[in-house]
Order: structure tokens, then sequence, then C-alpha cells
């Protein structure tokens, strides 16, 4: 846990999504002795301090841009059977916002990526936070972390699934603010984008969420690799799509650092500092 997590304004504009909820909203913002909540800012579009929230990754640890060798995951394996080759892949998957098999070419390569100085205290690690006490009125809530990237999907304020994600190359590309789910398409294709044979791109597990962005499965290169839409490794991208429904909230927003307009109880700058 960071030593100290900065307080940030939520800023969303949803009030034409959730006006079922505006009692919710002010009942939540008494209960929270005047603070107005995550609820609250949706149904009210108001811009008020939010709480402070707790965010996973136990002890502070850092990471270090270096080469890992297979013999040295190996060796973490043989310490830890929870840290086994894939696992430990996976870890750094996340911490690089890259594909796992990307990652594994780049260790079979030797090529420097930024790795934990201690495997075990990234387990369960997540920049989002486990809990979000101010969204506990919300069935199904996306949000989604564009300085991060990542996305975390949550019912009734718990964390149930987080993955690392690929956005708009351009900031502009995938743009901050709150929406809906407005339809699912499982096996869906790019009507503005081909693939490297010319066919119309797919993008598999898909959920669109505004214009011709889509949440979808695709591949994770790097953080910001997409026209806009936002891109998930293959499997998280099942499981969020089948646990979605037309209408779940989606809240994309710009940063979880001080001054922005982000939630608090997330690291913020974690790639600078290195710590979760």
């Amino acid at each position: 846990m960071r030593e100290s997590i900065a307080m940030c304004v939520v800023t969303v504009v949803m009030s034409l999504f959730l006006t079922g909820i505006a009692g919710a909203a002010e009942e939540n913002r008494r209960q929270a002795g005047g603070r107005e909540t995550l609820v609250g800012h949706i149904a009210r579009r108001a811009d008020q301090p939010a709480q402070r929230l707790e965010s996973r990754g136990g002890e502070k640890t850092a990471w270090k841009r270096r080469v890992v060798t297979p013999s040295e995951l190996e060796q973490i394996s043989e310490k830890d059977p929870d840290l086994y080759p894939v696992a430990a892949l996976e870890i750094l998957a996340r911490i690089n916002t890259r594909a796992r098999y990307h990652i594994a070419e780049d260790v079979q390569k030797g090529r420097p990526i930024l790795v934990p100085d201690d495997f075990t205290h990234y387990k369960d690690w997540s920049p989002v936070p486990e809990v979000l006490p101010s969204a506990f009125r919300i069935p199904k809530l996306i949000l989604i972390v564009k300085d991060i990237p990542f996305i975390g999907w949550y019912e009734h304020g718990k964390l149930v699934g987080d993955s690392l994600i690929c956005i708009g190359k351009r900031d502009s590309w995938t743009r901050a603010g709150t929406y809906r789910v407005l339809n699912k398409d499982k096996d869906h294709v790019s009507r503005s984008y081909t693939n490297a044979y010319g066919q119309p791109a797919p993008m598999p597990w898909a959920l669109r969420i505004y214009g011709h962005v889509w949440i979808h499965a695709g591949d994770i290169e790097k953080g910001y690799c997409s026209h806009g839409c936002i891109n998930l490794p293959w499997f998280p991208a099942i499981e969020l799509f089948q646990w979605a429904d037309t209408g779940t909230v989606v809240h994309i927003m710009e940063s979880t650092g001080q001054g922005s307009d982000g939630i608090p109880g997330m690291a913020s700058n974690r790639r600078l500092s290195g710590s979760p």
C-alpha cells in the first residue's frame, strides 16, 4: 500500500443514463456525511471530493527495467510453487501492459522489461481498487483507467475481474466519460479497419460503448496500440463479455494522478514510481 494516496476528483456526466438512481445517490450522500459518492456524481453531474479508497497490492515493493532469463523464472517457481512460469509471465504481462506471449518472446530474446524485485508481492496485485465504497449501489460497473492502462469490473462496488488493456494510440481516440454497454456481439468484425490479409479485422467478444468504439479481445502489444477501442487478452475478454449486460455502466477516466479527474484509491504514477 502506498504511504499516501492522492485525493482526486471524479468528473462524470451521466444523468441521462442513470436517472433512476438519483434517489439512492441522495441517500448515499447523506450517509457519507455530506460527501458526494460516485453514485451521486453520476446522478447529479457534480464535482465533489470523492472518498478515499483502498487499492490492492500488499506491501510496498518496486520493479526495475532489466533482462530476466528463463532460468531465473524457473528458480522463482522452485522457491514458490504458486509462481510457476506461466504465473510469473502473467505478472510481468500485467506490470508491462503487454500480452503474455509477447513477454515470453521478450524473455527468450533477452529484451529489457519491467521486473519486480519480489514476485511474491504481485501474486494478487492489481492497480485498480478492490473495493469502490461509493459504487455499492451500482449493480455493475466497468472502470477503464487510461494512464495505467487497466480495466476492472465491479458488482456493487466490489472488484470481480480485471485485466491489462490496450487503448487508443492517441489520447483523443479513447474518450474519457461515462457510457453504457450499447450492444454485445461475440463475432463482431470491424467496418473501418482490415487485418494483415486485407480482410475486415475481427473484434470478437465485443461490447460497444459509443460510436465505433468497442471493448473486445485483441492483441496487446503495448498499452496504447488501438484505433480507439479497448482491447483485452482473449480469456479476460470472454469473461467480461459473459459478465456484462446491455446497459452496464462504463466509466473511462483519464488518470489516477493528483489533480486529475480520477478516482482515488489507485497508486498514482505507478510507471514512474515503480510501486504498486
